[in-house]
């Protein structure tokens, strides 16, 4: 386990790695529970798995045929070791990364420097009018802190749209935050779907993917609002992956 601390930023990472038995490590053949289940009854399979039966277990088989009176017990003592099997195989194929991320998004409504803008529907570039079918792009910085002064690590580029009739849900969007290369988390992207500016706080974001660092990566983001300082706004965001 490692652990980053960076300003604001904390990064958790855990990782393990397990080969199968007669399979190297960092091959990416994995065999198929049907294939793993043939192994265990000591039939092979492509895959790299080598497992048999102990003769404690064969005998329990022997008993289906000679006993069939006994076929109930057997066959749920055999699906026991089966299944204690499948659960120590789970435990010791879990690959996963976990990493917290955390920064802050700013954007500009008007004004120099605007980074959002209301750009087709109700209230046509005019941002104190939108209304369902309003369609927004934005450009927004992505800091270190909560201040505008703190240092730059990327940006977050997006469009989104309201889709409610009665604005309950805020804005639904689709967005990309690029992460600096000389930053803590760069090179690398995460892409993002959700609803924010909702009546309901925080909000909660999809992890949809990522690039570079954070390819494969799923998750999601917890985002809150912080004290506004018109025409600037900002928000928390806390992004949990697994990858």
């Amino acid at each position: 386990m490692a652990t980053v601390m960076a300003g604001t930023t904390t990064l958790v990472a855990h990782k393990s790695s397990f080969a199968f038995p007669n399979q190297q490590l960092g091959s990416s053949s994995k065999p198929s529970r049907a294939c793993i289940q043939k192994e265990f009854f000591g039939s092979p399979c492509r895959g790299g798995v080598s497992r048999s039966l102990s003769s404690v277990q064969k005998k329990k088989l022997q008993q289906l045929d000679s006993a069939p009176g006994k076929k109930v017990s057997a066959m749920a003592a055999v699906g026991a070791d089966l299944k204690e099997y499948f659960v120590s195989l789970e435990q010791k194929t879990d690959t996963s990364k976990e990493t917290v991320l955390e920064f802050y998004v700013h954007e500009v409504r008007i004004g120099p420097g605007t980074t959002v803008m209301l750009n087709a529907g109700t209230g046509h570039h005019e941002l104190k009018l939108p209304g369902y079918g309003s369609m927004f792009v934005f450009d927004n910085d992505v800091r270190e802190g909560g201040s505008r002064d703190s240092k730059l690590v990327g940006r977050e580029r997006g469009h989104g749209s309201i889709t409610d009739e009665k604005f309950k849900e805020g804005l639904q969007l689709m967005s990309k935050i690029t992460f600096n290369e000389d930053s803590q988390f760069g090179p690398g992207s995460l892409s993002f779907s959700g609803n924010v500016g909702g009546a309901v706080a925080p909000y909660e974001l999809i992890v949809l993917g990522g690039t570079g660092n954070f390819r494969g990566a799923k998750g999601y983001a917890i985002v809150e609002n912080c004290p506004p300082h018109p025409p600037a706004y900002s928000f928390h965001w806390r992004v949990h992956l697994s990858h």
